[in-house]
């Protein structure tokens, strides 16, 4: 068996990514989401010797600090605390974090601002968009940051990476319509032949401060050469295989911007499951902010495409001491999984993508591994 991991946690200042300390953090849980906001939750003792010499509550104050995760000195995990309850009875402050994502939820897509116009209600509604026409999917992502890193106090140090999707498109942000970063970076994602991302952390820096980073694919993210692989009864310790009939649909309708008569709709449908013995189920999700037409269909094309059968989602509890080392599994992976029990009686061989991964730290320093799988072909449903 490997030795156990050692994990150590790092407070840092939110704006300049400052180490403020190292605090023994107790019952760690932490993920990571390819698409959304990765979780942390964590518990720090005041009663611990090595906490006494510090100042817990401002270490602690929501929305201005970072937590990082290291594992074996590799950093694993950042985010921000975004909650906070202190117990006086047994002297303990739960903490609830976000990866960086949820920073950029709480921004908007604007150009600079002049705080002398405030006093103008017309004012917001009526700036120049944020126009980003005709680039890559990618170079679109990094631009958001960038404009969301040129207002007063909007730089918080995030990398993105330099990869591009191969996909040419355009993006146009109105005040009036007062969007997030982070949701604007969501739907990006979200379009037909969209690129993959989540915010993630690099190595440590000379000064000892690991990079923020935001992950993007080419449109896809994943490891290079051949898949993980996990077995049932080997390095997969268990599993569970929830299956969900009530979200799919052969036919999707994407309302975008507009109301009545002027209200854009986009259809996509896929006809060829009635010959396979499915009935025809309809679904609608709503884009109030999208008038492009492209962009309006590529949502109708991917919200179809992930309805198109039941959905599985499969967790896999897997064993971090057995390869594949779980340092190097990164969401976006492919994997390999092979499950022979009296639920897949005839067994089940298929390929697999990792879309979570959740690690729960013992006070041991064993760590249990979670992670969140989405079928690959249509013999996992």
């Amino acid at each position: 068996m490997a030795p156990r991991p050692v994990h150590t946690y790092l407070v840092a200042d939110l704006a300049t990514n400052r180490i403020l300390a190292e605090v023994p953090l107790t019952t760690v849980r932490y993920g990571k989401k390819l698409g959304g906001t990765g979780q942390l939750s964590a518990t720090l003792n005041l009663g611990d010797p090595r906490v006494q010499a510090e100042d817990p509550a401002d270490l602690t104050t929501p929305a201005r600090r970072v937590v990082y995760v290291l594992r074996d000195d590799v950093p694993v995990w950042g985010g921000l605390v975004w909650t906070r309850r202190y117990d006086s009875a047994n002297q303990r402050i739960s903490l609830g974090c976000g990866d960086f994502w949820s920073y950029y939820d709480h921004r908007k897509v604007l150009p600079r601002l002049d705080p002398a116009k405030y006093a103008d209600l017309g004012y917001i509604a009526h700036l120049d968009p944020v126009d980003l026409e005709e680039m890559d999917q990618n170079e679109i992502a990094r631009q958001l940051i960038a404009v969301a890193a040129r207002h007063d106090g909007g730089d918080i140090g995030v990398i993105p990476d330099a990869t591009m999707s191969g996909v040419v498109t355009s993006r146009a942000y109105f005040g009036f319509q007062n969007v997030s970063v982070g949701d604007a970076l969501r739907k990006l994602s979200q379009v037909a032949g969209g690129p993959d991302m989540y915010f993630d952390v690099g190595p440590l820096d000379a000064t000892g401060r690991p990079s923020r980073r935001l992950r993007l694919g080419d449109p896809s993210l994943g490891q290079q050469g051949s898949p993980h692989v996990w077995e049932f009864g080997g390095n997969m310790v268990s599993y569970t295989w929830p299956s969900d009939g009530t979200r799919m649909a052969t036919r999707v309708f994407a309302d975008g911007s507009g109301f009545d008569l002027d209200l854009r709709i986009a259809v996509a449908e896929d006809v060829g499951r009635y010959a396979q013995g499915w009935a025809l189920l309809e679904a609608e999700h709503g884009y109030s902010t999208v008038s492009d037409p492209d962009e309006l269909r590529a949502h109708a094309a991917a919200d179809q495409q992930a309805a198109r059968l039941p959905v599985a989602t499969p967790t896999l509890v897997v064993r971090g001491d057995l390869p594949p080392a779980i340092a190097g599994v990164g969401v976006g992976d492919d994997a390999r999984v092979i499950i022979k029990d009296v639920f897949h009686a005839k067994g089940i061989d298929t390929r697999m993508r990792v879309v979570g991964i959740d690690v729960a730290v013992g006070d041991n320093g064993e760590d249990t591994v979670t992670l969140t799988m989405n079928p690959l072909v249509e013999d996992a449903v």
